[in-house]
């Protein structure tokens, strides 16, 4: 019994020992994928924005037959060009970060395959970030401490009682 409660509190402490202690960030992962590019060719996504905050499109090129080059990346809305174009400079990854307000957007991104096959493969990830100040996180160690302390307390309750049922048994028979 006692190495049941040792491993248990054991487990608990390691428990309580990864939990974050900081604040939480409430990033938003919009769009991650990959796209195959034959030539020339350009792609573009719908976002959808509840609240003001910052946009960041990551784009990299994939090693994989050849070799993406002269990718750009633009922000716009139905009214028109929002930031202006972003190229990486014979980069094969880069990031750019817009501040937008809340509403509709529309991100823009191409690449060039430049080889004897004409296929590259591009990754884009668009990750926005509300403005504002993080999230701080409960003390949800405590939580997690209470919970299981009650659950062992019934547990322990409902083994007393199984005991009790199996010597009245014993007593009848």
């Amino acid at each position: 019994m006692k190495a049941k409660s040792f491993m248990a509190a054991a487990i608990l402490a390691i428990g309580a020992g990864v939990m974050p202690l900081s604040d939480a960030r409430a990033d938003v992962v919009l769009y991650d994928g990959t796209n195959f590019v034959s030539g020339e060719e350009a792609f573009t996504q719908t976002l959808d924005v509840t609240t003001p905050g910052t946009v960041t499109l990551t784009l990299s090129g994939v090693p994989w037959l050849d070799t993406v080059t002269d990718m750009n990346s633009f922000l716009t809305t139905a009214s028109g060009l929002v930031t202006p174009i972003t190229q990486l400079d014979g980069a094969s990854s880069g990031s750019e970060s817009f501040n937008v307000g809340a509403g509709t957007f529309y991100a823009h991104w191409f690449g060039d395959a430049q080889g004897p096959n004409d296929l590259g493969v591009l990754s884009a990830k668009i990750v926005f970030t509300p403005n504002g100040s993080a999230v701080a996180l409960p003390a949800s160690w405590l939580l997690l401490l209470s919970g299981l302390v009650i659950l062992a307390r019934l547990k322990g309750r409902s083994g007393d009682r199984d005991r009790s049922d199996k010597s009245m048994e014993g007593a009848t028979a």
